[in-house]
């Protein structure tokens, strides 16, 4: 009886410490993915900062090697905002039944969120969703473009053309448009690469009086 109570204790006391000590390898890969978890989540909410460097021909950012340049700088040269409301207007009045939502979504990047709701009300979608049924196609032309103030924000007169076009090429729109942007600098990032975004927009037709008859 003696032996039978030891060899059962002892087998109790061997599995006791297999079930601690597989107990404590699950407690470690719990806080090991716990923390993996962690550093994951902070690596994807932690803003990247690209280095940009710019075609002063063309205004395009390009990114370069975070060793070769410091884009923390605030200064934007002219031809790096003109080529900003470029790409700006570009994606906010060019547009076809295939691009239509990621434009409208990637104005998102270039505005704060009153901004972007200043834009939208001036782009009249009730229309443009009319005009992709018919598989219209909306583009923009830029025809004038001056910067008004420097500081403390950078303000911006456009004068600009809009135009519809049917599939068969006729014209089903053309408007003359004037948009005054208040632009500010910000830290340069993968979605705003330009380091400039839109915190006011106030958009009106345009009629050129010497064109008046």
């Amino acid at each position: 009886m003696t032996d039978d109570f030891i060899r059962v204790g002892g087998n109790l006391a061997y599995t006791n410490t297999w079930l601690k000590l597989i107990c404590l390898v699950l407690i470690v890969l719990i806080l090991t993915l716990s923390s993996a978890v962690i550093v994951l989540v902070a690596e994807r909410t932690t803003e990247r900062v690209v280095p940009i460097v710019i075609n002063e021909a063309t205004g395009d950012a390009m990114a370069v090697d975070y060793r070769v340049i410091d884009a923390a700088g605030e200064l934007r040269s002219p031809v790096e905002v003109r080529k900003f409301c470029q790409d700006f207007f570009t994606d906010a009045f060019t547009f076809n039944r295939f691009t239509a939502r990621t434009h409208l979504e990637s104005l998102a990047n270039y505005s704060t969120p009153a901004a972007l709701e200043q834009i939208r009300a001036s782009l009249n979608l009730a229309q443009r969703a009319e005009y992709m049924n018919r598989s219209a196609q909306g583009l923009f032309e830029i025809t004038s473009f001056m910067i008004t103030e420097t500081q403390p924000a950078l303000k911006i007169q456009i004068y600009f053309r809009t135009r519809v076009l049917a599939g068969n090429g006729d014209t089903l729109s053309e408007n003359s448009q004037l948009a005054v942007l208040t632009v500010r600098p910000v830290r340069r990032t993968e979605q705003q690469p330009h380091g400039l975004i839109v915190i006011e927009y106030l958009q009106n037709p345009f009629i050129n009086p010497n064109q008046e008859k």
